[in-house]
């Protein structure tokens, strides 16, 4: 039994739902069932029953998730007695964040925190939302920053931020010249896309031109400011190139599209002094104030 396989019980304890499992942890639902039927040879136990409403974990797979939860959380607070054991006042922060959340703000974020805390270091992983919550529900990690809300029910969100998203070209445009212009798109969550998509289809009869397919939003807001498209853009980029044209998406009842940016962690994680301070201190600062830009002709 491997960590994955902890994970597997943890989950299907947490959510009593195949597909729900199967998100959680990036695989196929036939990948996880043949998971499940493994491990159930190796126990040699039924671990799950199905029904009309759904699964339900036997009296032995619930003694086997409990079992993962506890090794799941002893492995995690090993792995951070190991990282913490060269000085009792130093530590690891381990935080997870989408690529514009590591890309402005965290640079700016640690210096500051660094500052009033030298000792400190930090491990930072990039992640989309939806893969953030999944590290934080397996502990991968003290502090998790999200765009949106992707369910994030353990303990503690703080909101830090709310920005809009606005259609951007290097060229002066009106709303309705977006359906036969060139478009510059990234892939991102699903939950992003997918609102895209819906204000899209709101506003214009057809399908968005793309003309340029990337696989990042820093890559696509690269290409929008050199000129070979417009783009859909978070509005925090607007400064960074004064010479652009931008419009602020509206829903059907003309409110601006907003994302929130949160921070999310366990209460239990708090215990540990650095990671209180870090919480103190993210909540006591303006996060607009570590944003950091580039400049664009």
């Amino acid at each position: 039994m491997n960590e994955r396989d902890l994970l597997i019980l943890k989950y299907l304890h947490e959510f009593k739902n195949i597909t729900k499992t199967a998100n959680a942890l990036f695989i196929s639902q036939p990948a996880l069932t043949a998971r499940i039927k493994q491990l159930e040879r190796e126990l040699n136990t039924t671990l799950l029953h199905s029904s009309n409403k759904g699964i339900f974990l036997t009296s032995t797979g619930m003694e086997a998730a409990v079992f993962a939860d506890d090794v799941l959380k002893r492995m995690a607070e090993f792995k951070e007695r190991i990282q913490a054991i060269d000085d009792e006042n130093a530590g690891m922060l381990k935080l997870t964040a989408p690529i514009i959340i590591c890309q402005y703000y965290l640079p700016q974020l640690i210096k500051a925190f660094k500052m009033e805390h030298p000792k400190v270091k930090f491990y930072v992983s990039q992640a989309p939302s939806s893969r953030v919550v999944t590290m934080m529900h397996a502990n991968e990690c003290h502090f998790g920053f999200l765009r949106n809300d992707f369910g994030w029910e353990d303990d503690g969100t703080y909101l830090l931020g709310t920005n809009s998203i606005a259609a951007v070209s290097r060229q002066p445009f009106k709303l309705a010249d977006l359906a036969t212009m060139k478009r510059i798109a990234y892939t991102t969550d699903t939950y992003y896309q997918k609102m895209l998509e819906i204000w899209w289809n709101n506003n214009f009869p057809t399908q968005p031109k793309i003309d340029v397919m990337v696989n990042s939003l820093n890559l696509c807001k690269e290409m929008v400011y050199s000129g070979l498209g417009f783009g859909l853009l978070p509005s925090v980029f607007l400064p960074e190139c004064p010479k652009a044209h931008s419009i602020i998406l509206e829903d059907k009842h003309g409110k601006p599209i907003e994302r929130n940016t949160y921070i999310i962690y366990k209460k239990e994680n708090i215990k540990n002094k650095i990671a209180a301070q870090f919480l103190e201190f993210v909540k006591e600062h303006e996060f607009a104030s570590f944003l950091q830009l580039n400049e664009h002709n």
